[in-house]
């Protein structure tokens, strides 16, 4: 999970990274990982033909992801043990709070915020009970719990394994297409691309139908797409990336997915005194989803 974000958050800058640029631009994509924490704050947007209803839903939700080296060193060199934690928003208040500390997992959920999702329809009486259940209090998933209750856990990481060579084969095509796609400079700082989504298709094609994918209908995708890294001296301070596609009959919509990048020293640390979840009380909790 943390090295799916992060490559997903810093994606435009690793790409606009390859484009021949300069040793400013190649600095501020170090920059990401030069310090012991990092703080990613998500938003999203909508606009255009067809969205008039999901624009108030995105406009109400925002996520953070916190990354934090435990040992004090550079993220760089953390080897994939960084703490992480990710807080999805809702009205600007922390609605699930999910933390992996050392191996282990915590998580926290106010079911009272969900009220501040538009479309969302629980009644009162729903939501108190769940954050009865829920609110207000941390509960930790022991690894061994994870690892004994998925049986399967050989087949889940021989899949992950496989999963993650088509990502890393993905995310070379992915820069290689924007090596070779012009780029303009920002007077404000940063870089900008925009490119077309059939040139994103055509790229990746040779890892999709290695995986069973079809290539049919590629060539004839539709849009384009807008990636964008801002910078601070030799500090990257923000990406995003924007998609421009028609929206059936109805016109162009666009989605807009933008991270503002910071380097706060604010350790992810594991939350006290949490209630640490057994099979018997997973399989209540579970039953009482239902």
């Amino acid at each position: 999970m943390k090295k799916f974000l992060i490559v997903g958050f810093a994606g435009a800058a690793l790409g606009l990274s390859a484009c021949g640029a300069t040793a400013s631009l190649d600095g501020a994509v170090s920059s990401l990982g030069s310090s012991a924490d990092l703080q990613v704050h998500v938003t999203a947007s909508a606009s255009g033909a067809g969205t008039a209803q999901a624009q108030p839903v995105l406009n109400a939700l925002s996520l953070d992801v916190d990354y934090s080296n435990p040992t004090g060193a550079p993220l760089s060199q953390s080897d994939g043990k960084a703490n992480v934690e990710m807080i999805v928003n809702a009205g600007g208040t922390p609605f699930v709070d999910a933390r992996e500390v050392s191996g282990a997992l915590y998580l926290e959920v106010n079911v009272s915020v969900l009220s501040k999702i538009p479309s969302v329809s629980l009644s009162a009486s729903e939501v108190a009970a769940a954050q009865l259940l829920l609110g207000n209090r941390w509960f930790e998933v022991p690894t061994s719990l994870l690892a004994s209750s998925f049986k399967e856990t050989s087949t889940i990481k021989a899949d992950a394994t496989k999963e993650q060579a088509a990502a890393t084969k993905i995310a070379d095509a992915l820069e290689k297409l924007v090596d070779t796609t012009p780029y303009t400079t920002l007077s404000s700082g940063g870089y900008s691309q925009t490119g077309s989504l059939a040139s994103v298709a055509q790229a990746v094609l040779p890892t999709i139908e290695s995986l069973g994918g079809s290539s049919s209908g590629a060539n004839s995708v539709k849009g384009t797409y807008t990636l964008t890294l801002t910078t601070s001296g030799t500090s990257a301070t923000g990406a995003s990336v924007a998609i421009t596609a028609p929206n059936g009959t109805h016109g162009d919509a666009t989605v807009d997915l933008t991270a503002t990048l910071a380097h706060a020293s604010d350790s992810v640390v594991a939350p006290a005194n949490p209630t640490v979840v057994t099979r018997s009380m997973l399989e209540g909790l579970l039953a009482e989803a239902k």
